[in-house]
């Protein structure tokens, strides 16, 4: 039995020697790399760091961007619809879309009504 799988693990045997040899000669031959702190500092144009690029968003930024994508999503289910209404489409494709539409109008509703679209 152990002479059916005999190439298989001679297979995986070299794999694994040469992944490891590798990684050894590029270890052992490879540049040595120096840490300065002037080496990882960023560069902006010649221009020193003068703020922190990590400052956190207002929350509002976020809320905007989440209710941008949910309406460009709407759209992309109602181009298919309006491009093959006629044709392709019977009725109750036109009931689905109109209850689509209000439980996003609802949706939309809300977000006006709890103010998210203000910015103050």
């Amino acid at each position: 039995m152990l002479s059916e799988f005999l190439p298989l693990i001679v297979y995986v045997g070299i794999a694994l020697f040469i992944g490891v040899a590798a990684i050894a000669l590029s270890t052992l031959l490879g540049p040595k790399r120096t840490y300065t702190k002037a080496k990882y500092d960023p560069y902006e144009c010649g221009v020193d760091q003068i703020d922190n690029p990590h400052r956190p968003f207002a929350i509002k930024f976020y809320v905007f961007a989440l209710l941008f994508i949910l309406f460009d999503i709407e759209t992309i289910f109602l181009l298919p619809f309006a491009v093959g209404f006629r044709k392709l489409l019977g009725g109750g494709a036109l009931i689905t879309v109109l209850m689509f539409l209000a439980i996003l109008g609802l949706g939309l509703v809300y977000i006006i009504r709890t103010g998210a679209l203000e910015w103050e």
